[in-house]
């Protein structure tokens, strides 16, 4: 996440603790992926089921935080997200406790230290990230749009830069001498002006 702060410049609020991310957590795969990466030692795959156990389906979920699984699965209809609506899994953590919190804190995995680790994970309104990954989003289309621009512009500048030559090669020939003309319709490859290339043939792309 520091990474991420550091980039847009935008510092990085304290986590609030309201347990949404143990409540009602779903990773960037689907479950059976998951399950596969875990059978083959995937150690993130490994340390997520110690700690994460599934809803029975979305309407549980739902209960713990409507807002968060709707916005996921539209985006898994939009096509947004890599998982398909139909395989899309929720989980809630084994250790935590509504009164006395995270049972394992001092001990939990690297994953849960980390959360949310980009702007892109999708979070609750309740989260204290909430706002700064809003925030992170808009500054990240704003570098794509000036970005973009500045290639237009790059694009624009070499454009102009072909023109300038060619529009100077033609100021060239039009004042050349009829000596230097006829050399250069004999000897194109041995030109001062186009060498290596017919003059004729730079004349004609114009």
């Amino acid at each position: 996440m520091e990474k991420w702060a550091e980039k847009f410049n935008i510092p990085l609020p304290e986590c609030g603790k309201c347990g949404s991310c143990c409540l009602c957590a779903t990773p960037s795969v689907s479950y059976k992926k998951l399950l596969q990466r875990a059978a083959e030692g995937d150690k993130f795959a490994r340390d997520f089921f110690s700690v994460f156990v599934p809803y029975k389906n979305l309407d549980a979920a739902r209960k713990i935080s409507e807002h968060l699984v709707d916005s996921t699965v539209e985006s898994c209809l939009s096509g947004k997200n890599t998982i398909p609506a139909d395989e899309l899994v929720f989980y809630h953590c084994r250790h935590y406790h509504f009164e006395k919190k995270c049972l394992i804190y001092k001990t939990r995995p690297q994953f849960c230290r980390d959360f949310p680790g980009s702007p892109f994970t999708f979070l609750t309104k309740e989260c204290a990230f909430y706002e700064w990954a809003k925030k992170c989003k808009i500054k990240y289309k704003e570098l794509k749009k000036e970005l973009a621009e500045l290639k237009n512009y790059k694009k624009e500048l070499d454009n102009m830069k072909e023109q300038r030559k060619y529009e100077d090669l033609l100021y060239r020939f039009k004042n050349l001498k009829d000596e230097e003309y006829r050399f250069m319709l004999t000897n194109p490859s041995l030109s001062i002006i186009s060498p290596g290339s017919s003059w004729i043939k730079l004349q004609n792309k114009q």
